[in-house]
């Protein structure tokens, strides 16, 4: 069975941020191909297919949507994940059932933010602070390692859905 997640983000950038979501996520999931439960899975849109970090093999989940849009000093970002599921048992554990979407939804958004501040001053590392958000931990703030200027911040962690 085709089935379809959907991650939804929203961040906050300060005038002095340049921010950038990136296309690379981690997504934990029922995976059908090494027949485990609650496997962390590295996301790219525009490949294919995940892979499967615990034995680093392909499987059958990939991002069919990215829509990153910006409103005011919002950054929000929309992802689709379509894999393909069925029922199945944990192979190291038995008793454990897989779910379309697993008992314990996880997500880890990624993204890149410079610091205007700095490239203002002459820096030349400005750009390429690398930062995440995950569902299940604190929301984030984020402020520059150089000169300390608040860049972003996130009142919410992101949100998982299963859609029709």
């Amino acid at each position: 069975m085709l089935s379809h997640v959907e991650v939804t983000a929203r961040v906050t950038v300060t005038p002095a941020a340049h921010f950038v979501w990136s296309n690379r996520l981690d997504f934990v999931h029922d995976c059908l191909v090494c027949l485990r439960v609650g496997r962390v899975v590295q996301l790219q849109h525009g490949m294919p297919y995940g892979l499967c970090t615990g034995n680093e093999h392909p499987a059958p989940v990939r991002v069919s949507a990215f829509d990153a849009t910006e409103h005011g000093a919002e950054r929000r970002l929309r992802c689709r994940i379509t894999s393909w599921w069925a029922p199945f048992s944990d192979l190291a554990e038995p008793e454990v059932q897989a779910s379309e979407l697993t008992a314990e939804p996880w997500v880890q958004l990624n993204y890149r933010i410079g610091c205007h501040t700095c490239r203002d001053n002459g820096v030349g590392e400005w750009l390429g602070i690398e930062g995440h958000l995950r569902s299940g931990a604190a929301p984030v703030a984020s402020s520059c390692p150089r000169c300390g200027t608040e860049l972003v911040s996130a009142a919410a962690v992101p949100e998982i859905d299963l859609v029709g």
